[in-house]
């Protein structure tokens, strides 16, 4: 039987990232347990958008914790993750998201997060492709922008593994053991790992994971759906990824093309990734509606992906106390990229030091037996 100090199970961008955070400080036996390759899942198929703009405050804190060392990770990590901050613009068109932004710019103003308001006028001056006529007002951070998702990936996992970290991908957890209450080992169809510390960074399939440990985590995969186009000639600048609050449209750049994604609401939680292309007729009617340019704009390709949703649109993180050793880092939905730097930071510190730096305890599981629940309004 192997030993491991920390199992981490799901080799995603929060698995390495946690992994990599653990090295940093000292545990060098850790195990990354990933069911697929690394990256397959949500993390490979994201829109890579980075932001402050949250109407909360802990998601505003673990962005303010993840955007310095997002801005340094290629000093840091040797590996550029291509962050273009070009900014977040919210277009807000209607009564409900005009009083949940009103009560976001105040929040703002408190954290000191570099958001401002916008008039229509000032969105047509920093954006004048898109159309403004049904724009009550919007906010701007020009601190936020994108990135690729898989080379932040890859620095974790490359400096991770300097520091002795082992990645095995096409394990796929079947069991975890518990002796006296307590995680004792993780089983895979070809290995048992004997450890006292088991971290589910397993994304849409943590739920699954969860209940390996006799816990119900409230967390479901929710197919999300991307289109990204040709480029558009005369479209051959930066411009903002641009969010349409009321139908949450958004879009940004992609080489040289438009990167475009929209929820279905028709969509049920599953495990269904295939792309509907009977959706793409909705999304490309947003699109020409908001942004005109499109319309000689060609449909290159397209993927699908899920988030992986809890009842309040927050992650679980921190220990399980009815399962010692066993510690949730899921449930971000659709957040967990950006905020992957303060949760492997976090994660680390609370096995390490038994506490951490930031306070997460609004994100802990038992908020749903007290009904404490956080909800997220700037949700895309």
């Amino acid at each position: 039987m192997e030993r491991a100090d920390v199992v981490i199970v799901g080799g995603g961008v929060i698995g390495a990232s946690i992994a990599y955070h653990l090295a940093v400080k000292g545990v060098r036996n850790v195990v990354v347990l990933e069911r697929d390759r690394l990256g397959s899942g949500s993390t490979s198929r994201n829109a890579g958008g980075v932001r402050l703009q949250f109407s909360t405050e802990i998601n505003a804190r673990l962005s303010q914790r993840s955007l310095p060392r997002l801005e340094r990770f290629n000093d840091e990590m040797g590996i550029d993750p291509g962050f273009e901050q070009v900014g977040y613009l919210f277009l807000i068109t209607n009564d409900r998201d005009a009083a949940a932004f009103e009560r976001s710019l105040q929040l703002w103003t408190r954290l000191d997060i570099p958001a401002r308001r916008l008039n229509p006028a000032g969105v047509h001056a920093l954006f004048p492709e898109i159309r403004i006529d049904d724009v009550r007002f919007a906010t701007y951070c020009e601190k936020d922008g994108y990135l690729d998702p898989t080379s932040l990936l890859n620095g974790y996992v490359a400096r991770a593994r300097e520091k002795g970290v082992r990645f095995s991908e096409g394990e796929t957890v079947t069991a975890i053991d518990r002796e006296n209450g307590r995680v004792s080992a993780v089983r895979t169809p070809g290995s048992t790992i004997a450890t006292p510390t088991i971290v589910n960074a397993a994304g849409p399939w943590a739920g699954q994971v969860g209940k390996l440990a006799g816990v119900d985590l409230p967390i479901t995969p929710l197919r999300r759906q991307i289109f990204v186009t040709d480029p558009i000639a005369g479209l051959d600048r930066d411009f903002p990824l641009t969010v349409e609050m009321a139908t949450s449209f958004y879009f940004h750049r992609e080489s040289g093309g438009v990167l475009m994604g929209m929820a279905d609401p028709a969509d049920k939680p599953g495990f269904d990734d295939s792309v509907n292309w009977d959706f793409l007729p909705t999304i490309v009617e947003r699109a020409l509606d908001r942004m005109p340019a499109l319309e000689k704009a060609n449909v290159k390709t397209g993927w699908a992906g899920f988030y992986e949703d809890t009842p309040d649109k927050h992650p679980i993180l921190g220990r399980i106390d009815a399962v010692p050793g066993f510690i949730s880092a899921a449930g971000f939905s659709g957040h967990g990229l950006m905020h992957a730097p303060a949760t492997g930071e976090a994660i680390a510190e609370l096995i390490v030091d038994g506490k951490t730096s930031l306070d997460i305890s609004a994100l802990s599981f038992d908020r749903f037996a007290r009904g404490d629940l956080i909800r997220e309004h700037n949700v895309i």
